[in-house]
C-alpha cells in the first residue's frame, strides 16, 4: 500500500515482461501496509518476480529511534542474502530509504556489481521536514550514510528535477543523475474503474452527499488533521451535503480518529485498507480527491505518488502543495493547488468545485502519454544498455 512498495512491484513486473530475470529482497508487510485478504511467504513468485522476504523483528513506529532500528536491522538481515544473489546478477537496484541504499552500496563495494539507487524520497531531509528527526547527532550520522550511499552508487535516479538538483548540490555529479518519475498503469485503471464500480458504490453508499476522498498513506507529512478541521468548518456552517472518506492506514490514523470523536463530527468516515483493484472504482465514485503536504521548502521538490492515480481518475483534485506538485497539477489542469496545510484554502477550493464555479477540464490524454509505465521502463532500459555496453 505504500508508494515505494508500488514502485518496486510495478517496476519489477515490467522488467519481467521485458525479458529480465528479477529477484526482489524485501521484508514482510507491516499490518497497516499489507493488502487485505492477502498472505505472504518466502520465497514466492509473483507475476514472474522472485520474492525473498526477511523477517524484521522491529516494527516501524512513529518513534524515530524504533524506526531507525527497524531500518538498520533490515540491512543486517538482508546483506548476506543480497551478496548471494548478486553473484548471479548483472545489476543491483535499491529503492530509498537509506537502509535499502546501504544494502545496494555494500553489494557494490564487495561484489563490484553495478548499483543503481532509485530515490523517490530523499532522506534524512524528508524525516527532518516531517519533524520526526530532530537530534543533531542523528542527523549528522544519517547525512554521512546518505553521502556514502551516493558515493557507492554507479547511477542514481530521482522522481523530480527538483530532487535531482538537491542531490547535485550535495556534491553528486550530474553524470550519475537522471530523472525517472512516477507513472500510471493506464490499463489497470481502465479495467478496474468500471469493473468494481457497482460493488464499491453499494458498499460506500452516501446518497445526496458530495464525496471527498483521501486515498493512501495517512502519515505525518500529509498532516491529515487539516482535513478534519475543514470538515468541522463545513459542518459548523450547516453545509451538510459533504462527507470525507479516508481510505488507507498510517501512523497518524489514531490521532485523527480521536479528533473526530472529540469534535463529534458526523461527516467523516474511516474505511481503512481496501484491495488495490478497488482503488480505481473508489476514485471513480468520488466527487473530489484530496491530499496535502506540510509547509516545508524541501517538500516543494516532491510530487506525491498518489497524484498519478488521482489524475487518471478524471476527478478534480485539491492538494496543499507548492513547487513541483503545484506545477504538475496546473500543467494538466487536474484541479486546484492551495497553500500547504491551509484549512481556508481547502475549504474555498472544495466549495468552488462543488458549486460549479471551477471549470474542470483535465488533459488526461497527454498526462497518460507523458507518464506511461512504458516510458519509465524505457528510461531504465537506457541505464541497463549503457551498463551492458560498458562491461562489453
Amino acid at each position: 500500500m505504500s508508494g515505494t512498495a508500488r514502485r518496486a512491484k510495478e517496476l519489477a513486473e515490467s522488467f519481467v515482461k521485458q525479458g529480465y530475470f528479477v529477484t526482489i529482497i524485501t521484508s514482510y508487510p507491516r499490518d497497516y501496509r499489507s493488502i487485505p485478504g492477502e498472505s505472504f511467504k518466502s520465497p514466492e513468485k509473483i507475476a514472474g518476480v522472485n520474492v525473498l522476504r526477511v523477517n524484521n523483528i522491529f516494527e516501524v513506529k512513529k518513534n524515530t529511534i524504533l524506526r531507525m532500528i527497524s531500518y538498520f536491522s533490515f540491512v543486517l538481515l538482508s546483506i548476506n542474502l543480497g551478496l548471494k544473489i548478486a553473484r548471479e546478477s548483472d545489476i543491483v537496484i535499491s529503492i530509498a530509504p537509506i537502509s535499502s541504499g546501504i544494502v545496494g552500496a555494500l553489494i557494490q563495494l564487495i561484489s563490484k556489481k553495478h548499483h543503481h539507487f532509485d530515490i523517490p524520497d530523499i532522506l534524512p531531509d524528508l524525516g527532518i521536514s516531517a519533524g520526526m528527526i530532530k537530534n543533531k547527532f542523528v542527523i549528522y550520522i544519517l547525512r554521512k550514510l546518505e553521502y556514502w550511499v551516493y558515493k557507492h552508487s554507479d547511477s542514481i535516479s530521482t522522481c523530480t528535477k527538483g530532487q535531482m538538483k538537491n542531490i547535485n548540490q550535495k556534491g553528486v555529479s550530474m553524470k550519475k543523475l537522471c530523472c525517472i518519475p512516477d507513472w500510471i498503469d493506464d490499463s489497470f485503471f481502465r479495467v478496474n474503474h468500471q469493473k468494481y464500480y457497482e460493488e464499491v458504490s453499494k458498499t460506500y453508499n452516501y446518497p445526496n452527499k458530495i464525496i471527498i476522498s483521501f486515498v493512501g498513506n495517512i502519515g505525518a507529512l500529509q498532516k491529515p488533521s487539516v482535513f478534519i478541521e475543514v470538515m468541522e468548518l463545513l459542518e459548523n456552517n450547516k453545509l451538510n451535503n459533504f462527507v470525507l472518506l479516508f481510505f488507507g492506514d498510517g501512523i497518524m490514523l489514531n490521532q485523527i480518529k480521536k479528533m473526530v470523536i472529540a469534535k463529534n463530527l458526523n461527516n467523516v468516515e474511516f474505511i481503512g485498507r481496501v484491495k488495490r483493484e478497488y482503488i480505481p472504482a473508489i476514485m471513480n465514485m468520488s466527487d473530489i480527491l484530496v491530499t496535502n503536504y506540510v509547509p516545508d521548502e524541501h517538500l516543494d521538490l516532491y510530487i506525491p505518488g498518489k497524484l498519478f492515480e488521482y489524475a487518471i481518475s478524471r476527478k478534480p483534485i485539491v492538494i496543499g502543495a507548492r513547487g513541483d506538485a503545484k506545477e504538475f497539477i496546473e500543467k494538466y489542469n487536474l484541479g486546484i493547488a492551495v497553500k500547504p496545510s491551509s484549512v481556508s484554502g481547502f475549504m474555498d477550493a472544495i466549495l468552488k468545485i462543488s458549486n460549479g464555479s471551477y471549470k474542470f477540464n483535465p488533459d488526461t490524454a497527454q498526462f497518460t502519454v507523458d507518464y506511461s509505465i512504458e516510458n519509465i521502463v524505457n528510461k531504465y532500459n537506457k541505464i541497463f544498455n549503457k551498463y551492458i555496453n560498458i562491461q562489453a
